[in-house]
């Protein structure tokens, strides 16, 4: 699958811990949001030496391992609790308490924190607290809000890192209590409808509090590919966004398909087929950040000797340094006011970019621009014609439509391949409606390459 560069756990979160030691953070949100995972991934990026404690009242070291098993070389065996409800109670009743004490259920905790003073820079992890709670509600009567209290004093008079995971997502009297507190949500995209062909789900983490700490941005969106937990920083627009010389050549997948110069995005579609029409639509709020896609596509087509024609989407210019083989490139605009003349232009300049080739071209067009320049129903019309050329010709098009344009409709029932790239917590998101994929963080590297991540 696609991935991206792992990006670990935001700097809002690493600040946090970096402040003093005895930090506390609740983690919440609903099941399988990525409580868990995050909270592992916090303690794999902030503790040294194996100094991690996991308590854990939903699975024992064996499960833990099995389902995370990068987590053995945060948290050795010795240092994962078992304290599932039965394993809680008989731990309580071994150390010869009053069962009916609330001071039982404190001296169970605080035994872990003597143990953690010993190491260096430590922290521990309690999943769930919500269960904790539940198991002992018995013992702690009505004294839950003192009982949190004297966790939290424990972790900072002992100056160690403490996380509680919660599977509630609303305010609780925790909040309150503790230093920081972030919450891990999973949501259907914004603006489509539930069992619709565009409906996808992400995730993303919520910073709510985090006491001391700027928070530069209130939520990320993350993923749990392979496991492991990652946010996104926001997508950047790059002012080098050319059709130049710097970038990686990337070969054609197949005789009879070209790259798009992202190869993760090739390996979600297989290369563009000869002759087929593949639509990109850009959603509300990506602004020209889509730009470094055409680039790409563009770019690599003719490093592997193809003939590029370009009729840029509105706001898209092109100059000549642009360009870095003009011979093989041409831009044009939608012009005159005789929408037909203008079909036959530009077969005529089709023609001229095959002949210089000899092999089929790849042509870009802004759909946008020619319904701005001819109208919802001149455009139909030349979308026929240019479907009927292409495939005569074998050449691979790519059509730009925007978001709400009224050709928009039309596109996707002419298209072999249909993607959207929409804005999501600063960063873009791209996923296929035909094929139907998952979402994809896109990412801006290096000599301008592009990497998707699954948003899992």
């Amino acid at each position: 699958m696609p991935s991206g560069k792992q990006m670990s756990i935001p700097a809002e979160i690493k600040d946090f811990f970096k402040i003093e030691g005895g930090q506390t953070l609740l983690i919440k949100g609903l099941p399988g949001t990525g409580k868990t995972t995050l909270a592992l991934e916090i303690m794999n990026c902030l503790c040294e030496n194996k100094n991690g404690m996991y308590i854990s009242t939903r699975i024992d070291p064996h499960r833990l391992y099995a389902t995370h098993p990068w987590v053995k070389d945060v948290v050795p065996p010795r240092n994962v609790v078992n304290a599932t409800q039965t394993k809680l109670l008989e731990s309580l009743k071994g150390m010869g308490k009053d069962r009916s004490s609330y001071y039982a259920v404190l001296d169970f905790f605080k035994v872990f924190f003597d143990e953690a003073e010993e190491m260096d820079n430590p922290m521990i992890i309690i999943d769930s607290w919500d269960a904790v709670l539940n198991y002992t509600s018995h013992l702690i009567g009505g004294s839950q809000h003192s009982f949190e209290q004297n966790i939290c004093e424990f972790a900072r008079d002992l100056d160690t890192h403490l996380i509680f995971v919660s599977e509630f997502a609303d305010v609780m009297p925790l909040d309150y209590i503790v230093d920081g507190v972030v919450t891990m949500e999973q949501f259907r995209l914004p603006g489509y409808a539930e069992g619709s062909m565009r409906t996808r789900y992400v995730r993303q983490i919520k910073l709510d509090k985090l006491r001391g700490v700027e928070i530069r941005q209130k939520t990320y969106t993350t993923t749990l590919h392979e496991g492991r937990f990652s946010f996104f920083e926001p997508y950047r627009e790059h002012n080098d966004a050319r059709i130049a010389s710097d970038m990686v050549r990337v070969p054609d997948p197949a005789e009879d398909r070209i790259s798009t110069g992202i190869p993760d995005l090739d390996l979600v579609t297989g290369g563009l087929k000869y002759g087929s029409c593949n639509v990109w639509e850009i959603d509300h709020g990506v602004g020209k950040r889509y730009y470094q896609l055409l680039t790409a596509l563009a770019s690599n087509a003719i490093k592997n000797g193809r003939g590029v024609f370009i009729l840029p989407s509105i706001g898209y210019q092109l100059s000549s340094r642009d360009i870095f083989v003009p011979t093989n490139v041409i831009v044009s605009q939608p012009h005159g006011e005789d929408p037909e003349s203008w079909g036959k232009d530009l077969l005529q300049k089709w023609d001229v970019l095959r002949e210089r080739t000899g092999r089929p071209i790849l042509n870009i067009i802004g759909l946008d621009a020619i319904e701005f320049a001819f109208g919802y129903k001149e455009v139909l019309n030349l979308t026929n014609l240019m479907i009927s050329n292409w495939k005569e010709t074998n050449d691979i098009n790519v059509l730009v439509v925007k978001s709400g344009q009224e050709s928009m409709n039309m596109a996707i029932h002419t298209a072999d391949t249909y993607f959207l790239v929409n804005e999501l917590n600063g960063g873009l998101c791209l996923y296929g409606i035909i094929p139907r994929t998952e979402p994809y963080n896109m990412l801006l590297e290096e000599r301008n390459r592009i990497s998707l991540t699954p948003i899992v």
